[in-house]
């Protein structure tokens, strides 16, 4: 599967597996800077060793991929890259990996993956990225058959750790960017810049990538202002800590002490899901737990997580992962 940005900017790039690109004599994008050639100090104190890690990379087709060496005042003043690709993966891809001195920020573009970082998961499918500090143990996974694509920048900076503070204080590395969105401009703009030969071009990746992280940081609760009415907030908490016991509307709406048709509509209005398939969201993640750490059988997990309807589980599961419950759990045994 081609990166659908990449396939808009350069349509007569041809993506290469990972076994074609070792392979080559040389290859454009990886070319060393001058000043990198003639000092290998340079080259070993700048070049991260990505690969320091576990992680399979078997059938990887790279569609993109650009290496930075930073000057001496980009690494002192900026946001500078370490490293920016795109690459399809097979379904057996993982990366488990720490102490690399990089911030990550990964965004799918096809298939679905899986994060888990600083001790929760994130499930990605495309429009969903992560943004992680990766000096922090970080391990991700194609976990859809058709394997798992995504375009991804390593980069640092003087200000970093500032700013990924805002982000560690949310609670939250995972966010969502439509195709048609001003993230998915800049990102554009990114790997164009850094295309050309603008001798200016680490001044207007700064400017780029401050712009990339302050979209993030409109996504974040601190820089919102939703509008939504407390109720709301109150009845995710209850439901959050109710998901498993069976729920009616009208016992939901009792709660608010409001009409279940008032509570329905404003519900959806400001979460942007039914009461009842964010109910579903809650239980199927439950069960993602219990299929993989409990020996519980599957119908034992659909009676613990509020399920009355076997069969209802079976199709509720299968409709969200693409893969039975049972399938899924071998699936994780695998790792």
């Amino acid at each position: 599967m081609y990166d659908p940005i990449i396939k808009e900017l350069f349509p007569n790039r041809k993506s290469l597996y990972m076994e074609q690109l070792l392979s080559a004599p040389t290859h454009d994008s990886f070319e060393l800077p001058e000043s990198y050639e003639r000092n290998d100090a340079l080259w070993k104190r700048h070049n991260l060793d990505y690969l320091n890690g576990d992680y399979n990379l078997s059938h990887t087709c790279s569609h993109y991929g650009q290496n930075f060496f930073p000057s001496t005042f980009a690494r002192k003043a900026l946001l500078y890259l370490q490293l920016l690709c795109s690459v399809t993966f097979s379904e057996k891809h993982y990366t488990i990996r720490k102490d690399l001195p990089s911030y990550l920020i990964a965004q799918t573009f096809y298939g679905k993956g899986l994060l888990r970082y600083d001790g929760k998961e994130y499930t990605l499918v495309p429009g969903d990225l992560f943004f992680i500090d990766c000096r922090q143990k970080h391990e991700y996974f194609a976990v859809s058959k058709k394997g798992w694509g995504y375009r991804f920048i390593h980069f640092d900076g003087y200000s970093m750790s500032e700013y990924y503070k805002k982000i560690l204080e949310s609670g939250n590395v995972r966010f969502t960017f439509s195709d048609t969105s001003h993230f998915q401009e800049l990102f554009k703009e990114l790997i164009l810049i850094n295309y050309g030969t603008d001798s200016n071009k680490e001044v207007i990746t700064n400017r780029i990538l401050t712009d990339m992280i302050t979209e993030i940081f409109c996504q974040l609760p601190q820089y919102q202002d939703s509008g939504s009415p407390e109720f709301i907030a109150e009845l995710c908490d209850y439901l959050q800590n109710s998901f498993t016991q069976k729920l009616t509307l009208d016992k939901i709406a009792a709660e608010c002490n409001l009409s279940k048709f008032y509570v329905s509509r404003e519900f959806k209005k400001y979460t942007g899901k039914t009461i009842f398939n964010y109910i579903t969201d809650l239980r199927i993640a439950l069960a993602q737990r219990l299929l993989r750490y409990s020996n519980l059988s599957i119908n034992e997990i659909a009676d613990q997580i509020g399920f009355d309807d076997h069969n209802g589980f079976y199709r509720a599961f299968t409709q969200r992962e693409e893969m039975s419950p049972s399938a899924y759990r071998k699936y994780w045994k695998t790792f």
